[in-house]
C-alpha cells in the first residue's frame, strides 16, 4: 500500500513537471504594435529652436499608405489650415496620412521670400525634409508617394522643398503661390496648380500685387511652371477645357508626369472650397464654390510615385 502511494506520488509528479516544461516551451504570443493616435502633435529639435506639426493619421490606416504635406500661408497656421481645407475628412475617405507643419513666425522661407523665417536664413526645406524621414519611420508612410501641398507662402514652399529634395516629393499641388527659389534644373514631377485671374496678392501674370503682404515681385504664374514643362517634356501650348468661372488647361507630356493648371476667372487670393475656421461662421450656408481644391488637388497627384 505505501509502495502504491510512493508511485502515485511519483507520476502527478511527473506529469506536472511535463505540464512545466509544456508550458515554458510555448511561444510567447507577438507583440501589439503601437496604436498611432488618430490625431496627434509632433515636435522636431531645429537649429531654429523646436519646430511643430500636426498629423492625422485616419483609424487602421495601413502602412506604406500616401502622406499629403499641407501648408499654410502667410499669418496661417497648422489649425487654421487643418480646420479650413478639408483635408482630414478626404484622408478618411480616400486612405492617407496628412500632416500641417507650422511655419516660422507665420511664415515660410521658401527661396528669396518671405517674413522672418527669410530674414532669418531659417532652413525650412530641413525641417520638412526631417519631418517626413519621421513619419516614414514611425508611421509607416510610403516614401515614394509624399505630396507637398501649400496655400499662397505656402504653395511657394512646396515648390522650393520640391526643387532641394527632388527625392522627397512625388508631385505638387500650389494654389495662389510662385515659384521664387533656385531651381535649376527643375525635376520632373506632377504639378497641379491653382490660381485666381483676379489675385491682387500673387499676381497670376507676376509683378508686384497691391494687396500683397511681403510686397515681393513675383514671377508670373507661367514663368513659375516653365522648368517643370520643360523638365517634364510638355508639349508648349495646353489643351484647354472652359466650365465657367474655371479654364482648365492640361499639358501632354513625355514622361508619366503631369502639369494641370486651374484658372478661376474673378477670383482673387483665395483657397477654392475653403470654409471658415471660425466654429460659427461654419455652421452658416456657404455658397457653393467653383471648385473643390482639396479634391482636385488629390485627385490629380495620388497616381504620381516617385520611381
Amino acid at each position: 500500500m505505501r509502495m502504491a502511494a510512493v508511485r502515485w506520488f511519483a507520476a502527478v509528479a511527473l506529469l506536472a513537471a511535463a505540464s512545466v516544461s509544456c508550458a515554458a516551451e510555448e511561444p510567447a504570443p507577438p507583440a501589439k504594435a503601437p496604436t498611432i493616435q488618430v490625431n496627434r502633435t509632433v515636435t522636431l529639435s531645429t537649429a531654429s529652436g523646436p519646430r511643430t506639426a500636426l498629423v492625422h493619421r485616419p483609424a487602421n490606416l495601413p502602412r506604406n499608405a500616401p502622406l499629403v504635406v499641407v501648408m499654410h500661408g502667410a499669418y496661417g497656421t497648422a489649425e487654421h489650415t487643418k480646420a479650413s481645407f478639408g483635408w482630414d475628412a478626404l484622408a478618411d475617405r480616400d486612405g492617407f496620412e496628412v500632416v500641417y507643419p507650422n511655419g516660422y513666425g507665420r511664415f515660410w522661407n521658401a527661396g528669396s521670400c518671405c517674413g522672418s523665417p527669410h530674414a532669418r536664413n531659417v532652413d525650412d526645406v530641413e525641417f520638412l525634409h526631417r519631418l517626413t524621414e519621421q513619419l516614414v519611420a514611425t508611421d509607416g508612410v510610403d516614401p515614394r508617394r509624399v505630396y507637398a501641398v501649400g496655400m499662397s507662402n505656402g504653395a511657394m514652399m512646396a515648390y522650393a522643398w520640391a526643387c532641394a529634395h527632388p527625392d522627397d516629393v512625388a508631385g505638387i499641388g500650389a494654389v495662389a503661390g510662385a515659384l521664387v527659389a533656385r531651381c535649376d534644373p527643375a525635376p520632373a514631377m506632377t504639378v497641379v496648380a491653382i490660381h485666381g485671374s483676379a489675385d491682387r496678392s500673387v499676381p497670376i501674370n507676376g509683378g508686384v500685387g497691391p494687396k500683397s503682404v511681403s510686397k515681393y515681385n513675383y514671377p508670373a504664374l507661367s514663368q513659375t511652371l516653365a522648368p517643370f514643362l520643360a523638365a517634364d517634356g510638355c508639349l508648349p501650348t495646353p489643351t484647354r477645357t472652359e466650365k465657367a468661372p474655371v479654364q482648365l488647361n492640361t499639358w501632354s507630356c513625355a514622361s508619366d508626369r503631369s502639369i494641370l493648371l486651374a484658372v478661376v476667372n474673378g477670383m482673387g487670393h483665395d483657397y477654392p472650397g475653403a470654409r471658415p475656421a471660425d466654429a460659427v461662421k461654419r455652421v452658416l450656408r456657404q455658397p457653393p464654390g467653383p471648385l473643390d481644391a482639396t479634391t482636385f488637388l488629390w485627385t490629380n497627384l495620388r497616381s504620381s510615385v516617385l520611381s
